[in-house]
């Protein structure tokens, strides 16, 4: 899923995950070293138990979050349902 399928979602349903997404706790931290395999593993694993993750980067400049919430996005096939300073939340709908 790309950030353009999220914004083809009806509004009520991108309301209620951004609604969603702001009292989740944050699910995983990136450290220094960046998107690693374990941190794909261990997203893969909140996926598999449910549609939102929630990321917080200890990376303090805004263009490298911006690239590393990218990468995820590219590597997950999720896409970002908000941003809030030094966190994300990525969405990708479950697997029937």
């Amino acid at each position: 899923m790309t950030t353009a399928d999220y914004a083809s979602l009806p509004g009520r349903a991108r309301r209620e995950l951004k609604a969603r997404a702001k009292t989740r706790p944050v699910d995983l931290r990136v450290g220094r070293k960046g998107v690693t395999g374990n941190l794909l593993a261990e997203l893969r694993k909140v996926f598999e138990s449910g549609d939102l993750a929630k990321v917080a980067f200890s990376h303090s400049e805004r263009p490298e979050r911006l690239a590393l919430v990218a990468e995820l996005e590219d590597k997950l096939a999720a896409s970002t349902v908000a941003t809030a300073g030094k966190t994300a939340t990525l969405y990708k709908p479950r697997a029937k």
